[in-house]
């Protein structure tokens, strides 16, 4: 059936279910493995459009310390680097308040860059 195979490793639960997931040459997407529901939708999006959540931190204003920032959803995975070299061009002023937008609309991805802590006065 398959023009591409892979193997993915179910993150849904702690099980970690190994799916094998073919795509045939009319698009059709085949999973195998022993897999709940949830990670059947996990491994064929994981294999048609794999995304991560970015976590890192920036640089603050007038200090050594730096703010944790992280993206509010996942992002595509193939923009990653992009998006890390944007936000290590970026410096935080303070004050910054947990779930404060850093970033909005982060290169395009709809996902925000948001504060994942608080720097003061």
């Amino acid at each position: 059936m398959s023009a591409i195979k892979r193997e993915i490793v179910c993150i849904v639960c702690t099980r970690g279910c190994r799916a094998v997931v073919w795509e045939g040459s009319d698009g059709t997407i085949k999973v195998e493995g022993s897999l709940c529901r949830n990670g059947q939708n996990y491994v064929r999006f994981e294999f048609r459009d794999p995304r991560r959540t970015i976590t890192t931190t920036i640089r603050v204003e007038g200090t050594s310390g730096r703010l944790p920032v992280r993206t509010n959803g996942p992002v595509p995975k193939s923009l990653i680097m992009d998006c890390m070299q944007k936000v290590g061009e970026i410096t935080a002023t303070k004050p910054v308040h947990m779930g404060d937008v850093v970033i909005s609309n982060l290169l395009g991805t709809g996902q925000d860059l948001i504060a994942a802590g608080e720097i003061g006065i």
